[in-house]
C-alpha cells in the first residue's frame, strides 16, 4: 500500500541541495583564488630587491675581537650576492658562526624589510701568549682565538715563548694542557703575595723552563718544566713559598732563583754582584 505524498514536500527539499551544492562550489573557488593570492603575494615578498639583505645593513653587536668582515663571510654575504630575508635559515647563519674561532654562542634575526641583527658572545681572555713577535689572546680552554692587541687589558698576564724550538702558533691552537695549567697558576703569582717590592712579574718558558722575573732589574726565578705525573704543575704551590721566604728581607741580594724544593731546602741562588 502507497502511502500518499504531500505535494510540497519534494519542492521544499530540493533548494536544499541546491544551495549545498552552490556553497560548495564557492568554497572550491575561494579556497582556489586564495592560494593564487598566497602565491602571489609569497612571489612580491620574496622577489622585490628591497627584501635583500646587503652586507651594510648587517647589524653587528658584541664583536670586540671578531673581524666583521668574518661575520659577513660566515652569514654567507660577499659582493655580488644578496639573499632574500624570507630565504634565510637564522639558526643555520648562527650555528655557523659558532665556528669562528672568537665566538662562544651568537644570535641572528631579522628586521624587515631588509635588514640582519647579529648578536656575539665572545671568548673571554684569561691570558696573552706571545711568540715571537706575534701575541694571541687565550681562553679558559687554552684555545688561542684571536690576536692581541697592542695594548693589552690591565691585569691580563703576558706569557713570552722564548724558547729556542718554539712552534709557530695560529690562531685557533690551543696550548698544552699542563702549559695551561702552570701558566695559569703564574699568573696568579703578584708581588704583594711574595711580599715583593717589584712593580710587576713577568712570566717567560726559555728552554730551561718557566720563569718569574721580579721587574724592574730585581731577581729572576727559574721554575722548571712540569709533567703531568712526574713533576705536576702543583708543585708550583709549594716554589711559591719558597720564594717567598728568600724575597723576605734579602730581595735586593738576589740575583737568579733556583726553585727545586726538597725536604726542607728550597733549592738555590745566585747573589747579585756586591750583595752577601
Amino acid at each position: 500500500m502507497r502511502l500518499p505524498t504531500r505535494p510540497g514536500l519534494t519542492a521544499r527539499r530540493r533548494p536544499r541541495v541546491l544551495r549545498a551544492s552552490a556553497r560548495k562550489r564557492l568554497g572550491r573557488i575561494l579556497a582556489g583564488v586564495g592560494l593564487v593570492a598566497a602565491i602571489v603575494v609569497l612571489y612580491v615578498l620574496t622577489t622585490p630587491e628591497r627584501f635583500t639583505i646587503r652586507p651594510d645593513a648587517v647589524d653587528v653587536r658584541g664583536a670586540h675581537h671578531t673581524d666583521v668582515s668574518l661575520v659577513h663571510r660566515a652569514l654567507g654575504l660577499r659582493e655580488g650576492r644578496m639573499p632574500n630575508v624570507f630565504r634565510l635559515r637564522t639558526v643555520d647563519l648562527a650555528s655557523s658562526l659558532r665556528s669562528l674561532p672568537t665566538v662562544v654562542d651568537a644570535d641572528v634575526r631579522v628586521a624587515l624589510p631588509d635588514r640582519l641583527v647579529v648578536e656575539l658572545r665572545e671568548r673571554q681572555a684569561i691570558l696573552a701568549w706571545q711568540a715571537g713577535a706575534r701575541r694571541f689572546l687565550v681562553d679558559v680552554e687554552g684555545l688561542l682565538f684571536a690576536e692581541a692587541p697592542d695594548q693589552l687589558p690591565r691585569g691580563l698576564p703576558l706569557i713570552v715563548d722564548r724558547r729556542s724550538a718554539s712552534s709557530d702558533p695560529q690562531v685557533g691552537d690551543r696550548l698544552d694542557p699542563v702549559e695551561l695549567n702552570v701558566v695559569r697558576r703564574l699568573g696568579a703569582v703578584t708581588p704583594k703575595l711574595l711580599g715583593s717590592r717589584a712593580r710587576r712579574l713577568d712570566i717567560s718558558l726559555a728552554d730551561e723552563g718557566f720563569a718569574l722575573e721580579a721587574r724592574p732589574n730585581l731577581w729572576r726565578a727559574l721554575f722548571g718544566h712540569y709533567t703531568r705525573e712526574l713533576r705536576p704543575p702543583e708543585l708550583i704551590d709549594e716554589q711559591v713559598q719558597c720564594l717567598r721566604a728568600l724575597v723576605a728581607g734579602r730581595e735586593r741580594a738576589l740575583a737568579t732563583v733556583w726553585l727545586a724544593p726538597e725536604g726542607d731546602r728550597c733549592g738555590t741562588f745566585v747573589a747579585r754582584e756586591g750583595r752577601p
